[in-house]
């Protein structure tokens, strides 16, 4: 098959989007197809384009099987509903420009958030006459709408119509949870098919998860129980709640924060008002590199607000493949997979996090013990499988329309 994949985020850039579509794409080439990706120049989450990629209305790179092309779009540090909206649609644009000259494709997968893809993506499959596959990480706008995100009348009557537009128009839809599947069973035809292809982790993470790396080498302290998270910065985590926990803690505690995001100049506020050393906020890094510092903390943390109950944290399998001693605060789905392999706290509740990280300190045994039973969840759940079980969607579609 050629398969062209629509994402507004990938490789180089560190996002749920990139992750969730890297499996897919190195699983559709190690079976013999061609992959073409089309995404938007690195910017994220500093709404500033990598030097490398600037001055240009599209960058190429090219392997024997894969080729990607990363689109001009329109970037603001500052974000706000006017500055996303702008990038969405620039993205939605140059994709649906560029992917309109390309060779005509077998199959189509646009994955979702934000609703733009999944137009790019339904109308270049109208323009090449082929199948495409709507993948919905997220649901939108509701998301949007809970988190503040999207706040005119408008706009979400107009994300709804498009939503329900995507749905009608996709030869299949991939999505991540049950309840996400249930939702969209609602406002799609009858009959649509829906598969739930849930995130998960690598046999690489779970391999580095046996190991330990030198905590003095990271510069972290070796006299304090370090609990840490690593990820976007931003409006779905309740970061807030877990500065509230760390001031609530006290002397003994370090929290880490690793990443960037549109929340950490005032996270980095918020730390400055604590006792020295009480939050430490490092900034982006590689995946290996968040990886050794996770390895090396005491316990890891996994937050989502309080309203995203029908969410799965996409960074719980990876954190649970390293085997380290979970604090979730999360209700729902996250809540519910974490049951047994973790510490549950109320979310945004800063007494109950603080008391969850506490008693992780002081119970040594339950961490090993929820580390081991995290690493059993985390193996349950790998990208390799689901991405296989996606590539067998795509040449089913395929032949369906063959046969046509």
């Amino acid at each position: 098959m050629r398969v062209l994949i629509v994402s507004q985020h990938f490789t180089p850039e560190v996002t749920a989007a990139r992750f969730r579509i890297e499996p897919f794409v190195e699983a559709l080439c190690a079976g013999g197809h061609e992959v073409e990706v089309i995404c938007a120049v690195p910017n994220h989450p500093e709404g500033v384009i990598e030097p490398a990629f600037r001055g240009r209305p599209l960058v190429r790179q090219r392997t024997t099987q894969l080729s990607v092309d990363y689109v001009w779009v329109r970037v603001a540090p500052v974000k706000n509903m006017r500055s996303r909206l702008e990038l969405y649609a620039s993205f939605a644009a140059m994709a649906t420009a560029v992917g309109s000259l390309r060779r005509r494709p077998d199959v189509i997968l646009a994955s979702s958030p934000p609703l733009t893809v999944g137009l790019a993506g339904a109308l270049l499959a109208i323009r090449h006459r082929v199948p495409w596959v709507l993948d919905v990480r997220d649901l939108w706008p509701k998301a949007a709408v809970v988190l503040g995100e999207l706040n005119s009348k408008r706009a979400v009557k107009a994300a709804e119509v498009l939503e329900r537009w995507l749905y009608e128009r996709a030869d299949l839809i991939t999505t991540v949870t049950e309840p996400f599947g249930e939702h969209i069973a609602e406002h799609a035809p009858a009959g649509k098919r829906i598969d739930v292809m849930p995130n998960g982790t690598t046999r690489a993470w779970l391999e580095r998860g046996r190991r330990r790396p030198d905590r003095a080498k990271l510069g972290l302290p070796t006299n304090l129980f370090v609990w840490a998270y690593a990820g976007n910065l931003g409006l779905y985590h309740g970061l807030d709640t877990a500065m509230e926990a760390a001031e609530r803690l006290g002397e003994g505690f370090q929290l880490l924060l690793i990443g960037h995001g549109p929340l950490r100049e005032e996270l980095e506020a918020r730390a400055a008002e604590l006792p020295p050393g009480r939050v430490r906020i490092e900034g982006l890094m590689s995946p290996d590199d968040a990886a050794d510092h996770l390895l090396a903390a005491d316990a890891l943390l996994v937050a989502l607000r309080a309203s995203l109950d029908d969410v799965i944290s996409s960074k719980l399998f990876d954190y649970c493949a390293l085997g380290r001693p979970l604090v979730v605060a999360a209700n729902g789905e996250t809540r519910r997979l974490a049951e047994g392999a973790a510490v549950i706290a109320e979310p945004e509740d800063p007494d109950a996090m603080a008391a969850a990280v506490r008693r992780l300190r002081d119970d040594p045994e339950l961490g090993r013990m929820l580390g081991e039973r995290a690493r059993d969840l985390a193996a349950e759940y790998l990208r390799e499988d689901v991405a296989l079980r996606l590539t067998g969607a795509l040449e089913r579609l395929t032949a369906d329309r063959s046969r046509r």
